[in-house]
């Protein structure tokens, strides 16, 4: 585990914010007892033998947030960035606040284990969980329909208003307000920790293996791609205003990591940030990816392509713009990993045949 974040951490020295995704696109928003799915309810984890423990143990240490990872019953403690929590037993009524996640969630716990989530992880355009989730209830961000939900715990971002939380933990609702880290280390890191919350360590080492092992698979070949060979890539969206993304973004650190140049980074924007059709001009992309819904995607494509202003741009010129599926490229989630697959095939098609990366096997298979 500590030589893969030794690797990953160069490759995404920039991704070290998500706000920036969020602005606009949606993609990461923010009761009564959800229906049955027929899988069996959670009960009292086993205490792990003394090997299995070991186990875990050792791959636990050092996730930011899990106090004692030698410490697998209950009670046990994490920290996060509302202070250390102690969590008395397995949690059974959960609630997130992001639609990230939440798809990490329902890939770690079974579906009756989560009283409801936000309107985004519904919407199949921004969730690659929406199907999956459609009869759950829908939960308002305000703490009163928070509290209201029946969750017995509930898992906040860091953007999350410190108002909020309080309002929530003083209703006696416990919150752990999770530091999520956008880079691949750190992608892996929110599995492990979220894990051990929820009580489902070995779940989510089996999953966190699984993105470890396709995320070194893409960049074992785009990691040996030359400065000469690396397109330059703009990550832009429309909605009130066009953005560009820069450094300190998770589109950076899916760009770089599918062996491209973020476009934004080599114009020195910072972040999210808000241009005009000049700074798509002086980026001079060779590629431009749009993570919009398809039809609003699609009409802002139109709109790039006919306009004269741009028409010396590269990827304009050479018809190289893409919408592409913001479930994949904007979610806090380890989706991101397939967002990377996704781009490789764009850049690279020969090396990177499938066009459509497959979920992960664990992905919503929470029972």
């Amino acid at each position: 585990m500590q030589r893969f974040l030794q690797r990953l951490l160069p490759l995404a020295l920039a991704a070290l914010a998500v706000s920036a995704l969020v602005a606009g696109c949606g993609g990461d928003d923010d009761g009564g007892e959800p229906p049955s799915t027929g899988r069996a309810p959670a009960t009292a984890a086993a205490t792990p033998t003394e090997p299995a423990a070991k186990r875990i143990e050792e791959r636990l240490k050092g996730v930011p947030g899990i106090v004692d990872p030698s410490n697998l019953s209950w009670p046990r403690e994490v920290e996060g960035l509302n202070g250390k929590r102690t969590l008395t037993e397995k949690p059974t009524k959960i609630h997130t606040m992001s639609a990230g996640i939440d798809e990490i969630t329902l890939s770690l716990v079974p579906l009756e284990r989560v009283v409801g989530v936000g309107s985004a992880t519904k919407n199949p355009d921004v969730s690659s969980f929406a199907s999956l989730v459609k009869d759950l209830p829908t939960v308002a961000r305000e703490p009163e329909a928070v509290v209201a939900s029946g969750a017995e715990l509930v898992i906040a971002t860091p953007t999350q208003k410190a108002d909020v939380v309080a309002a929530i933990e003083q209703a006696g609702v416990p919150v752990v307000q999770l530091n999520l880290d956008p880079t691949p280390a750190g992608r892996l890191n929110a599995i492990l920790l979220l894990g051990y919350i929820y009580g489902e360590e070995e779940r989510a080492i089996a999953l966190a293996d699984e993105v470890e092992a396709r995320y070194e698979k893409v960049v074992a070949v785009t990691g040996k791609k030359s400065d000469s060979e690396r397109p330059v890539v703009a990550h832009v969206t429309k909605y009130t205003s066009l953005y560009m993304a820069g450094s300190g973004t998770t589109g950076e650190g899916i760009i770089t990591a599918a062996g491209a140049k973020n476009a934004g980074t080599v114009s020195g924007i910072k972040g999210n940030q808000q241009i005009g059709l000049e700074a798509v001009v002086a980026a001079n992309p060779d590629v431009i990816i749009i993570p919009m819904p398809s039809e609003a995607g699609e009409k802002f494509k139109a709109e790039l392509l006919a306009e004269p202003a741009l028409a010396g741009v590269p990827a304009i010129k050479n018809g190289k713009v893409y919408v592409v599926p913001p479930a994949l490229y904007t979610t806090n989630s380890f989706a991101n990993v397939r967002a990377v697959e996704h781009l490789a095939h764009i850049l690279w098609p020969s090396e990177f045949p499938v066009a459509d990366p497959p979920q992960f096997s664990l992905a919503g298979q929470g029972g």
